[in-house]
Parts: structure tokens; C-alpha cells; sequence
């Protein structure tokens, strides 16, 4: 019997129109860096659930929390009451502040904290999952094999989230969660107790770079662009990546970077992935990214999740 996979939205997917996004994160040396997206604010974020349903077709979200200025942002009890409102469940809430990876045990411990804070407010929201960075994903710490005080903070924030009523995900985001080999480690020293894993399809090499430059400096418009650099690369290793890592995923990201005029969506081939992740068992949630420039992201988001649920289906059927 083929079954439709239970399919969410990002709301990362309309961060065009969702206003300004300010992210922060540190180097190597510790050193702050801040990366700014002046996006226009044509939609609050509380509107988000009631439009992912109706005009995505989707009854989950996912949300992450540089949408937000801080836990005293007055969108937070509005999103709450949104999602009540529209009947849409909240799949996972994406947090991207402090780096645990950072051998400062002060600075650490101050991540540890916010983090918590963040945690807690989510889950009382009813987030089935909430996913932290297992380190700096656009700015790396030079890591090596993952360190005890990486494992030892997030035993602490998977017990801390499952005390909270959710479930702590790690995810391939960056640094070198990019690499599967340092992220089973990883996981295997923190205990699947304690944490699992948010498979992203695109946050894997050679990919991975090439959107780290992207993100980086975003081109002004269209995404023609975009998908002519992207399409040159060979994405043989990022398939082998998933293929290793699909067995532990609870969670998936379809992470895409353009819709192209006749309907077809890249980076990642959407057969083949989701042909290993039924190959390998996965029936979990779908949870739908699309990172591409330009045009109505609504149209090309609700695109990606036609083709996303189609490929899963088909796969069914291989």
C-alpha cells in the first residue's frame, strides 16, 4: 500500500517576505559576526500557519527562531494562537543561536542557557521537535573529532528537552556536521536517548559550500543564476552522504534551491533522495525548504511539495 508522506512547510521558505533576518554567530577566534537579510515585511509571521494550510496544503510547520527578535517578541503568543486557530501542528522549532562547539567553557555555558530558555517556550507550544547546531555552521571551529564538551552540552539540552515535553534534534548544518563520518561520532557519544538527527538533503558536499557562498552573498534576483552554478556540480558524494546517514534520520529537510520555469526543482534530485529514504525505511515528516531566489515563493514552495510528495510516493512503488 503506497502512503502520502505527512508533508510540513518551513516558514524559512517565505523569508522574503517575512521581513529583515539578523543571524549571529561566532569564528574560530570567538570573534562575533553578524549576517543581515533585509528582507521587506509583507506578512507577519502569525499569518504563516493559516496560509501554509490553505495555500500549501500542509497541516504542519516548522519555524525557526531568527524570525523572531527575542522571547519578548509579541509574535511569539500570536504564532501560538495562529496555529491553534488554523488547526496546523508545529513539527520543529530551528534554533541557530550560540555555538556549542566553542571550547570557552563561559561563553559555552551562556549558550547552554538561552538555548534552554528557547527550548522551553517551544515546547510548551507543542513542538514535536526542537533542532540546535552541533557548532557554527557558517564559521566553523576547527573541530577535529568531536569534542566531550560538544556531547556532554548536548546530553545536557536532550534531557532538559525531553524533561520540557520534546525531542532534541541535531542537524547536518554546517561545519563539520557536514561531513557524515564527525556526525555519527557525534551522535553515537551523545546517546540517541539523549538526541537525533534532522536530515537536511542539501546541507551535504559538494553542495554544501556552494550554498555557504550563496548564503553569503545572495544574488539580487532570479534564480536562473543560481540553479546554472549549482547544476554543474557532481552531487555523487552528497547521495553517498545520504545513504549513511538516512538510517538515523527523524526528522527530514527537503531542502531545494530553485524551481525552474518548466516545473523542475534542484538542486538535489528529489527521485533519488527520496528513493533512499524509503529504501532505508524513513516515514517520518517531510519538512519543505525552499532556499531559492526571487519570483512568488509561495507558488514554487507549494510546487516543491507536489514534487516532494510525488517522488515519495513513486519510491514506494520502486
Amino acid at each position: 500500500m503506497l502512503v502520502v508522506p505527512r508533508t510540513a512547510v518551513t516558514s524559512f521558505s517565505l523569508r522574503e517576505q517575512l521581513g529583515p533576518i539578523r543571524f549571529q554567530f561566532r569564528d574560530g577566534s570567538g570573534g562575533g559576526r553578524v549576517l543581515t537579510l533585509d528582507n521587506p515585511r509583507l506578512l507577519p509571521i502569525s499569518d504563516f500557519p493559516r496560509r501554509a494550510r490553505d495555500e500549501l496544503g500542509v497541516d504542519l510547520v516548522e519555524t525557526v527562531g531568527f524570525h523572531f527578535t527575542g522571547l519578548d517578541d509579541p509574535e511569539i503568543p500570536r504564532f501560538e494562537k495562529a496555529l491553534v486557530d488554523a488547526d496546523v501542528g508545529l513539527v520543529d522549532m530551528a534554533l541557530d543561536m550560540g555555538d556549542l562547539l566553542d571550547p570557552d567553557e563561559e561563553r559555552r555555558a551562556g549558550d547552554i542557557a538561552v538555548l534552554k530558555e528557547w527550548i522551553a517556550r517551544f515546547a510548551a507550544m507543542g513542538s514535536s521537535f526542537v533542532r540546535v547546531n552541533p557548532g557554527s555552521p557558517l564559521s566553523p571551529w576547527e573541530a577535529g573529532e568531536p569534542p566531550a564538551h560538544l556531547a556532554a552540552a548536548l546530553v545536557e539540552l536532550g534531557e532538559f528537552a525531553r524533561a520540557e515535553g520534546t525531542r532534541l534534534l541535531v542537524e547536518n548544518h554546517g561545519g563539520p556536521s557536514g561531513n557524515p563520518g564527525w556526525l555519527h561520532a557525534l551522535l553515537d557519544e551523545v546517546g540517541s536517548e539523549h538526541c537525533g538527527l534532522l536530515l537536511d538533503l542539501g546541507n551535504l558536499e559538494p553542495l554544501l559550500s556552494a550554498l555557504m557562498k550563496v548564503a553569503s552573498d545572495p544574488p539580487e534576483s532570479g534564480t536562473l543564476d543560481l540553479a546554472a552554478s549549482l547544476s554543474a556540480l557532481d552531487l555523487s558524494p552528497l547521495y553517498a552522504g545520504l545513504e549513511s546517514l538516512a538510517p538515523r534520520a527523524e526528522l527530514v529537510s527537503v531542502k531545494t534551491n530553485w524551481v525552474a520555469a518548466d516545473g523542475t526543482v534542484g538542486a538535489v534530485d528529489l527521485d533519488r533522495a527520496m528513493a533512499i529514504l524509503v529504501s532505508h525505511g524513513y516515514d517520518g515528516v517531510l519538512s519543505i525548504e525552499y532556499e531559492g531566489f526571487g519570483g512568488d515563493p509561495w507558488a514554487k514552495t507549494r510546487r516543491v511539495v507536489d514534487v516532494a510528495r510525488e517522488a515519495y510516493i513513486a519510491a514506494q512503488a520502486q
